[in-house]
């Protein structure tokens, strides 16, 4: 994890210990999906890393708060099968189509990694951020040895 709990409630967090640890650890998988996992093995982590990490606990809090909202139960909400439209095979001489099927849980955080809002706040707070390597970390080609 990039931020610890005490650090969390130092920016001014209210969640609970076992809240933060799930939203906390779902927003670091998001920021290792954008940079490519380039932060993962840096002994320290800069205040621009930190501070994502707090917005993004909110943005997925509030997410899930919308997700529920109305619902009586989270689970027939995260995991009630639906079809996305998202062609999952498709043949040509027969002419057979096959579509996704995804939980609404797959689903919310499919839209959350390419929701405008979480590429720009990753952007506005990771433009410029180098890892211990040197190696800007939403660059997005290869560096040697990766």
């Amino acid at each position: 994890m990039y931020l610890t709990y005490a650090e969390y409630q130092a920016y001014g967090g209210k969640l609970d210990e076992a809240t933060f640890n799930d939203l906390g650890f779902e927003a670091c998988c998001i920021i290792d999906w954008y940079t490519f996992r380039r932060l993962v093995n840096d002994a320290t982590v800069s205040e621009n890393v930190k501070r994502l990490v707090y917005r993004l606990i909110n943005d997925l809090e509030l997410r899930n708060k919308a997700m529920t909202l109305g619902k009586e139960t989270t689970a027939s909400v995260t995991e009630t099968p639906v079809s996305t439209g998202v062609i999952q095979s498709q043949s040509n001489d027969g002419f057979s189509v096959s579509f996704n099927v995804m939980s609404a849980k797959d689903i919310a955080l499919s839209s959350t990694l390419k929701s405008p809002q979480m590429r720009s706040l990753i952007e506005t707070y990771l433009t410029g951020v180098k890892n211990a390597l040197g190696q800007d970390v939403l660059y997005r080609g290869l560096y040697p040895n990766e």
